[in-house]
């Protein structure tokens, strides 16, 4: 009796080792859109089930946007739980390059001052009066505004020498208003991207100015540019270094809608 439940144990051991073994896995995939614009975690062989946490971390110059398989959002978190199917996949990490700009003040020969936000391109004074139609802001240092912000509307003289390339002469003048938002965090602004509604919402038609003065780091602002026109631009900007006086800078980031 002994010896037929030993062999029926042992047979039923080997089943289930049989049967272990032969558990199907599947391969989870992770892939980063651009190429080397972030780092992911998460990826490998797994059973069906399996509650498995992916992780995106973005790259200097890079923000992450959200995870896809196949085209289908699966999370705007960078870190979110994925529960493994009976498939392989191929999950995509999409990120997307920071728009980052430095602008100089009027005395700086070195760094460019003026700025289009729909060409994302930046331009000497003189290659800025050649593109009149598509400047929307420069920097300037003017006492007691410290490093600012201007339009070529904004009618700020004694600053670019007073020449036909100078602002206050061009024959195009977008109208560009400024708005500071005291209450709105670097990680409010982080959290945005590109075309979200909140960009626009953020700007009050009431507080809009003609500068933005005494910039800072880490200011946020919100800017409505081309107004009045076809292609008027909700903007929002975070101040991420200044450098005073009549040679220095300003570098920020911005985002559109």
């Amino acid at each position: 009796m002994k010896t037929k439940r030993f062999i029926l144990f042992t047979v039923a051991l080997v089943l289930a080792i049989g049967f272990s073994s032969c558990e199907k896995s599947y391969t989870l995939m992770l892939t980063v859109n651009p190429e080397n614009a972030g780092t992911v975690t998460g990826g490998g062989d797994y059973s069906e089930g399996e509650d498995v946490v992916l992780t995106a971390t973005a790259n200097e110059g890079y923000k992450f946007v959200n995870w896809t398989q196949g085209g289908e959002v699966l999370s705007a978190l960078p870190e979110f739980n994925y529960t493994t199917t009976a498939k392989s996949v191929t999950i995509t990490a999409n990120f997307v390059e920071k728009k980052i700009a430095t602008l100089g003040a009027q005395d700086n020969t070195e760094i460019p001052g003026f700025l289009s936000f729909t060409q994302n391109t930046v331009y000497t004074l003189d290659e800025a009066a050649q593109n009149q139609a598509d400047i929307d802001i420069f920097c300037f240092y003017e006492e007691g505004n410290d490093i600012a912000f201007g339009g070529p509307a904004s009618n700020i003289r004694d600053i670019f020498g007073g020449e036909d390339n100078d602002p206050t002469n061009w024959t195009t003048q977008n109208e560009t208003r400024f708005f500071e938002l005291p209450d709105v965090t670097v990680a409010d602004f982080d959290a945005l991207g590109d075309g979200d509604e909140a960009i626009m919402n953020y700007y009050d038609e009431n507080e809009g100015r003609r500068k933005a003065k005494s910039l800072t780091k880490d200011q946020i602002w919100s800017v409505k540019a081309r107004i009045g026109s076809d292609n008027e631009t909700y903007v929002l900007v975070k101040i991420l270094e200044v450098t005073d006086g009549e040679t220095g800078s300003v570098k920020f980031e911005y985002i559109t809608k």
